[in-house]
């Protein structure tokens, strides 16, 4: 015999040798007979919300206990479970199946207390759709529907919902949805404006932007049967969307320096309008020196037809054939020759070829950026050679402009003189001017004296003029008289007579 101490909320399962179970519960002690094998266990204690499921293994019946409680099982029953039953929000669900296969949904807010032979899965959101949302369903016969927002949609618990939550389409001007029938295989482009929700069995292929053309743009693109459209932006058709079963014609172009397709681009687009392009390569001169060489081509587009008929890489195949010729040109001159006119031997290489018009191309110009020897040491004598030529260059714009100067100095100086012999002539002509103003004054002046001698004194113009020329001595004498000068003069040197000067009254004149 043998003693066990229970403690409250504790059991005790008694087994004798002969299998037959008791149960004792605490607190207490508990007189265990001799052979007997025991197992101590605590009671099931349930929190709200809490559950537990337990097993009879005496007929393998299953019961379900919720909380709060604490409960006894019986000397054939085991805690098979012991859970938070599920508490759902207004948002959530779950599907529970029963013993028989049967299922169903409960949806939240709800505690869900589960029975003995149910199971339920995790709980799942409930969708809310807004106005431009929708889902796709397929129910358990794998026919789909479409629920559109705005709802709230729980699908049924045998449904499933394919792709989850996804936004309706905005088709407008710029905007239109490629679709593909499921049913049929067939493809249609949906322009129609508005929000667009597609049918069940309406999947979307894609969203395709309007492609809108400047005037200077061309897109290719091609339809089932192969056939090339060519759309040009100056045209009706500038603005439009693709059409089902076509796709546009694309090339890739290079765009490294070399033209190597190192990296190139995806041209869909082909702008007709010029632009340059730079190119680098190697060649050799006659005299075997390799020299480098950066280009910059201007070109353009000018048929977009032979262009797509007769090279894939315009760039490529323009930087490629242009080198092949410069190459043969500068294979046969000298590198001082070169030097001397390089842009001329570029040009004469490249233009004028019917290689490009050939390919829908204009090489419309070619120059050379720059170029260098592939060798260090003889770029480094190029680099000599080009420094005494600009240092020439340099000393005679210097003599030049020295020239320039002295020659506009001269100029100046001729000017001088000639402005000079003008002023002179203009002076001259000014004292010829004020002379016969003077000529005529002193004219009228002795007209009106040999007129008024006459009148008055009967005077006759011989003598009248003898008078007039002595007066005008007299004038002169007067005006020596009324400065410090001195003069000395005979009678025989002026012609001059006390009875002239000063004649007696009523004496006669004598001429």
């Amino acid at each position: 015999m043998s003693y066990e101490c229970l403690e409250e909320n504790q059991q005790l399962v008694v087994t004798t040798m002969s299998g037959v179970r008791s149960i004792e519960n605490g607190p207490g002690c508990v007189c265990v007979p001799c052979c007997a094998s025991t197992d101590k266990r605590g009671a099931i204690i349930l929190e709200t919300g809490g559950y537990a499921v337990v097993l009879n293994d005496q007929d393998g019946t299953k019961r379900s206990l919720f909380g709060p409680a604490v409960e006894w099982m019986t000397e054939r029953e085991t805690c098979v479970l012991n859970a938070k039953c599920p508490k759902l929000t207004q948002q959530e669900y779950l599907i529970v199946t029963d013993g028989e296969g049967h299922v169903r949904n409960v949806i939240g807010p709800a505690l869900f207390k589960p029975g003995p032979y149910e199971e339920m899965t995790e709980s799942k959101p409930v969708y809310n759709l807004s106005k431009n949302e929708y889902i796709r369903i397929k129910d358990q016969d794998g026919k789909l529907r479409v629920e559109r927002g705005e709802q709230r949609v729980v699908p049924e618990p045998l449904e499933e919902v394919v792709g989850g939550v996804q936004e309706a389409i905005n088709i407008d001007n710029h905007h239109a949805v490629l679709l593909r029938n499921e049913d049929t295989g067939s493809l249609a482009l949906v322009t129609e404006h508005g929000l667009f929700f597609p049918e069940p069995y309406q999947k979307v292929v894609e969203v395709r932007e309007k492609i809108v053309l400047e005037e200077y743009e061309t897109v290719v693109y091609k339809d089932s049967t192969g056939r090339f459209h060519f759309i040009r932006g100056d045209s009706d058709m500038r603005d439009f969307f693709l059409p089902p079963f076509c796709e546009l014609v694309t090339q890739s172009w290079s765009t490294d320096l070399r033209k190597e397709h190192g990296s190139s681009e995806e041209v869909w687009k082909y702008d007709r309008r010029a632009s340059y392009m730079n190119y680098e390569f190697n060649c050799r001169t006659m005299d075997n020196v390799e020299l480098v060489i950066d280009v910059s081509f201007f070109w353009a587009i000018i048929d977009v037809q032979l262009l797509l008929e007769k090279t894939g890489d315009a760039p490529g195949d323009t930087c490629t054939h242009a080198r092949s010729r410069i190459i043969q040109e500068v294979s046969k001159i000298q590198l001082m020759e070169f030097l001397a006119s390089f842009n001329d031997v570029i040009r004469r290489s490249c233009i004028g070829d019917p290689f490009y018009e050939e390919r829908g191309v204009d090489l419309i110009s070619v120059e050379v950026l720059k170029f260098v020897c592939a060798s260090a040491e003889t770029d480094r004598i190029l680099q000599d050679i080009i420094k005494e030529t600009a240092d020439r260059l340099k000393k005679k714009e210097r003599q030049k402009g020295e020239n320039e100067v002295a020659l506009s100095r001269l100029g100046g100086e001729i000017e001088e003189e000639r402005m000079k012999k003008e002023l002179i002539e203009l002076k001259k002509s000014h004292l010829k001017t004020e002379a016969l103003i003077e000529g005529e004054a002193e004219a009228n002046k002795l007209c009106a004296f040999l007129k008024k001698a006459d009148e008055d004194a009967n005077i006759s113009s011989d003598a009248g003029m003898k008078m007039y020329l002595m007066l005008r001595k007299l004038d002169s004498i007067h005006s020596l008289s009324q400065g410090n000068s001195q003069l000395y003069l005979t009678p025989n040197d002026v012609n001059l007579s006390i009875g002239q000067i000063y004649p007696t009254t009523g004496s006669s004149h004598h001429d």
